[in-house]
């Protein structure tokens, strides 16, 4: 009660309705959160923050349409915004428009994203299109940002197995050996590949 009466009073910023907005939306109130994230970008046009959680609350209750109209809007705002290109790949994914996901995962790569869901998303998305080669160089390039990253080493030694290069596999496969030995998602995987 304290900490929304604190956000209260900085409702004259930008920044306080959306913070406001944020803690609605942390109480599932998306009425609220919706009416605070408005009225910060009311007041600040240019806070795409507010955007890509307006649109995850949109997405949370099926309003695709609303979701994609926002996430459209801030990419105009901010059309370098790697992470606006991986929530709009995302989107279109979930609206099974996989031409526009490509183009905004591509995107987002181009822009040199930092995020390695990016890449295990995006590598995903060939895979499942039967571009094995363009998922693996995804996924490198995820190892590279984050080398111990448990999914990425994990569809990495996975999609090693698929193209039939199981001794491939053997290097992410042991980087999970060592991460999570017990792991019963893992372990036959690690017999597959005769690590013990």
């Amino acid at each position: 009660k304290e900490l929304e009466t604190y956000m209260q009073y900085q409702l004259d910023f930008a920044v306080g309705n959306i913070m406001l907005g944020d803690y609605y939306l942390r109480q599932n109130d998306f009425f609220n959160a919706e009416k605070y994230y408005t009225r910060g970008l009311k007041k600040d046009s240019m806070m795409n923050y507010a955007r890509l959680n307006l649109a995850s609350m949109y997405n949370q209750q099926q309003k695709n349409t609303d979701a994609l109209r926002v996430l459209l809007e801030a990419q105009k705002t901010d059309p370098k915004n790697d992470r606006i290109q991986y929530n709009l790949a995302l989107l279109y994914v979930e609206l099974k428009d996989n031409a526009n996901a490509e183009k905004s995962f591509a995107k987002a790569v181009s822009m040199n994203s930092r995020d390695p869901r990016l890449y295990y998303n995006y590598a995903l998305f060939q895979q499942q299109s039967g571009k094995s080669a363009q998922a693996e160089e995804l996924l490198k390039k995820g190892l590279l940002i984050e080398p111990g990253n448990i999914d990425l080493n994990y569809a990495l030694a996975y999609l090693y197995i698929q193209m039939k290069q199981p001794q491939k596999a053997i290097g992410p496969a042991t980087i999970l050996k060592r991460a999570d030995p017990a792991n019963p998602e893992f372990q036959s995987l690690f017999r597959t590949l005769q690590i013990n």
